[in-house]
């Protein structure tokens, strides 16, 4: 694709604007196209990146290759006018592999916490000049960078099975949980979707707390374990969480190498690091050196992203997984003890809250309240019967309290009506409703 005009349809999508990045890094005339003006529009713009708004047949005129994001359903303009025009249409993950069959890859696959660690690995492996890929904001890092190692660093997402035709040196698997369901049509295929993607890969890092990731990673010949259990080849202990950061030691094979710091809270992104510190010892470098650059590790937008802290403490998360969500509300409980925890959450898609409303309740009720909005649909057509008010309802029945309020500006101001200063307002949610959660100070 080096040397020709790409477009890719829905540019602006957090998996669709690195790769953007690196087509345009690499020589490609890149356009685009996408249906909302965002950040990452504008960043691609500032780069000489000509991106529309709109899908039209004619923007797609003159391209060779055109690639298109998950989000994109199949009968739009863009995708059908390319066709018919004879260029080349790929998904945005095979468009990826495609440039990255020239690299030895990393890949960072699993359920939860694979844009932290991929950034935490980029930022470890700077010294390296490792190329990487971050689904998301970073700051002080790129989104994406081609790199003069040998060696690049990915987040691969498996929600509809494509990560199948990447080809990995190393596969680092997080976790696995019960989530696109949709797409598997259920959690044993999920699962066996692991364990195929890892069975390709010379070397793996697995996390020892998950299970199921064992499982997956069951019978390589090459595989090196970290997290927090004791019989893990790489793991963390005497976690104390404060006010800037989270403090442990770490261990290999049982020796200790020191105490560490990281700037970000929660036990999983003790877990987030041990991931980042094993793939660069997996590929030969220092741990030691490693240790020292864990407290400089930049943070990824939206995760646990306090926002302001003065008086109210808002407090910025990307979750829509029941694990992910419990797994925020503990680190605001840990981080701000004393406080009362709020929580505003907006489900996302309709096959996702249909199979996981009972145990998106169960992790709300944990909160001292929770406003649920109504579902961010992403590319999803409405579910007759299915809304953000099952959520609500599970969440009542587990005890919780809190409101349903369908509106997401609405819903702030339900929010607000319940807390007072010295409240942890929590917003979870990957669709729009930060948007109005970082409205709140010119509320107050």
């Amino acid at each position: 694709m080096d040397n020709t005009r790409v477009h890719l349809v829905g540019i602006g999508g957090d998996g669709m604007v690195p790769l953007a990045e690196l087509l345009w890094e690499l020589g490609a005339e890149v356009t685009g196209s996408d249906l909302v003006e965002g950040r990452g529009i504008r960043e691609l713009r500032e780069r000489g990146i000509s991106v529309c708004l709109g899908h039209r047949e004619e923007n797609v005129w003159g391209a060779e290759t055109v690639v298109f994001s998950s989000a994109v359903p199949p009968h739009n303009p863009e995708l059908s006018g390319a066709r018919r025009s004879g260029a080349e249409v790929l998904p945005r993950l095979l468009a990826l592999g495609r440039l990255l069959s020239r690299k030895r890859l990393i890949a960072v696959c699993g359920t939860h916490g694979k844009t932290t660690t991929t950034a935490w690995i980029a930022h470890l492996l700077r010294p390296w000049d490792v190329g990487f890929y971050v689904g998301a904001e970073v700051r002080g890092l790129p989104r994406a960078r081609w790199g003069a190692s040998p060696w690049f660093v990915a987040e691969v997402d498996e929600s509809d099975g494509l990560f199948l035709g990447l080809f990995p040196e190393v596969a680092v698997l997080t976790n696995v949980d019960r989530d696109h369901l949709s797409s598997y049509g259920n959690f044993v295929r999920l699962k066996a979707s692991f364990s195929a993607f890892l069975a390709k890969a010379a070397s793996v890092v697995v996390c020892a707390d998950d299970p199921v990731s064992l499982e997956a990673s069951r019978g390589h010949g090459q595989k090196f374990t970290y997290g927090l259990s004791a019989g893990a080849d790489l793991s963390a202990r005497d976690v104390h969480i404060g006010p800037e950061g989270t403090i442990f030691s770490v261990y290999l094979s049982g020796n200790r190498l020191g105490e560490t710091m990281i700037p970000a809270f929660g036990i999983h992104n003790v877990r987030n690091a041990l991931a980042a510190l094993a793939a660069g010892h997996v590929i030969g470098a220092s741990l030691r050196e490693l240790l020292g650059k864990l407290p400089s590790l930049p943070l990824p937008a939206r995760r646990l992203e306090v926002v302001v802290e003065n008086g109210y403490v808002l407090v910025d998360d990307y979750a829509h997984h029941p694990r992910e969500i419990a797994a925020g509300i503990a680190a605001a409980r840990a981080r701000w003890p004393k406080r009362r925890v709020r929580v505003l959450f907006q489900p996302h898609r309709f096959s996702r809250t249909a199979f996981l409303h009972r145990e998106l309740g169960e992790v709300l009720a944990r909160a001292d309240y929770a406003v649920v909005t109504e579902i961010y649909p992403a590319f999803e057509v409405p579910v007759p019967g299915v809304s953000g008010e099952l959520v609500f309802r599970a969440m009542r029945g587990y005890g919780g309290r809190g409101a349903f309020v369908s509106q997401p500006v609405r819903a702030v101001e339900a929010l607000l009506e319940v807390s007072s200063p010295g409240d942890v307002l929590v917003c979870f949610g990957a669709g729009d409703i930060w948007k109005h959660f970082r409205d709140i100070p010119k509320m107050l």
